[in-house]
């Protein structure tokens, strides 16, 4: 048995899938199992797939594009390793990527998870994502040294929050016992939502920077595209009600207002993500969606407080502890509103 699975999930990938399976297959950890799952892909990338013929290789067609943690529940069924790695489609490793994302494991017994360093594929000293997330309190999230360029303070290792679902490394055995993704997100957020119901089971995120990873940034799905940003805010909503404490769930409107307003403001000098979205679009067009995407999410909020009922028995971790998580990687509005 393969002691790391590596899931790649497939959708429209031409171009890139190729480099990424490539890039594993040349790893100097010999120890693996790599697994396709294709979200039913309408480009050349199925091509590719099918003519695959290699050993370490296992290749699932899926019927039609079920979303991002569907076919990751998928791979993980299929995979028979003691660590899961999730890899997007338009990333590309290091060659000893796998050889260093399993080390921090031996450290501590309860790290359940072990985010890389995600560095830009066209601009390798920038940053994408260095440990994974930080957190704002309504819910959404944002790489932790997002588009900076890679300095000695990220090149230190140690406790994170939550790791990203570009590409990140999990015990088996912690997804056996509090499951893998949410179906429901279909995309975006799900890796937030899996992260924070691991810590608060229990189970710690540890960042190795010697594990690297080379990403396209949303080179499938595209940086400002309406689709992204309606699942990103309306997927934040259902981390919220899965995830955080009553008292947080309560004061989180707050919060969501002080961030469109930032963001409004962001609108109007046209600076950071907002401001490039409303150029791109129109500023119409980000109101539309955020009010879609909150409708969106109410009509779901009964299912979500049953899978936060669920939940509960997993939880360790109390609200007040999961504060002091929260406080110690907050994200703020300016930097969510400013930063591109």
């Amino acid at each position: 048995m393969p002691l790391v699975s590596v899931i790649i999930v497939n959708y429209n990938g031409q171009g890139y899938i190729e480099p990424c399976i490539e890039s594993v297959l040349n790893q100097s950890f010999e120890d693996f199992e790599i697994i396709v799952v294709d979200n039913n892909s309408e480009d050349k990338s199925k091509i590719f797939l099918e003519s695959l013929n290699e050993k370490k290789i296992k290749v699932v067609f899926l019927d039609k594009n079920y979303g991002f943690g569907y076919a990751n529940n998928v791979g993980f069924r299929k995979s028979s390793g003691k660590f899961i790695v999730i890899l997007n489609n338009d990333a590309e490793v290091d060659r000893d990527f796998l050889k260093e994302i399993v080390k921090p494991f031996n450290i501590d017994a309860k790290i359940g998870m072990v985010a890389p360093l995600i560095l830009l594929k066209n601009s390798p000293d920038t940053i994408d994502k260095a440990g994974g997330h930080l957190l704002y309190p309504d819910g959404i999230n944002r790489g932790r040294g997002c588009m900076e360029k890679l300095s000695k303070k990220y090149l230190v290792d140690g406790y994170v929050l939550i790791p990203d679902g570009c590409a990140a490394c999990f015990k088996r055995s912690v997804i056996d016992e509090c499951g893998f993704f949410d179906e429901d997100f279909f995309l975006y957020g799900e890796d937030t939502d899996l992260g924070l119901r691991y810590l608060r089971a229990g189970y710690r995120c540890y960042y190795t920077h010697k594990a690297i990873v080379y990403h396209n940034h949303s080179a499938i799905s595209g940086l400002y595209s309406s689709m992204k940003a309606f699942y990103v805010e309306r997927n934040r909503v259902f981390v919220l009600i899965k995830n955080f404490p009553f008292l947080c769930l309560v004061f989180s409107p707050v919060f969501t207002f002080v961030r469109y307003f930032f963001q409004a403001v962001s609108v109007f000098l046209k600076k950071g993500s907002a401001g490039e979205f409303a150029r791109e679009h129109s500023s119409f067009a980000l109101l539309k969606i955020l009010i879609s995407a909150n409708v969106d999410a109410l009509f779901s909020i009964r299912k979500f407080l049953k899978k936060r009922k669920e939940n509960r028995s997993l939880f360790k971790m109390g609200g007040f502890e999961f504060c002091r998580f929260l406080k110690a990687f907050f994200l703020s509005p300016v930097e969510l509103a400013f930063k591109r």
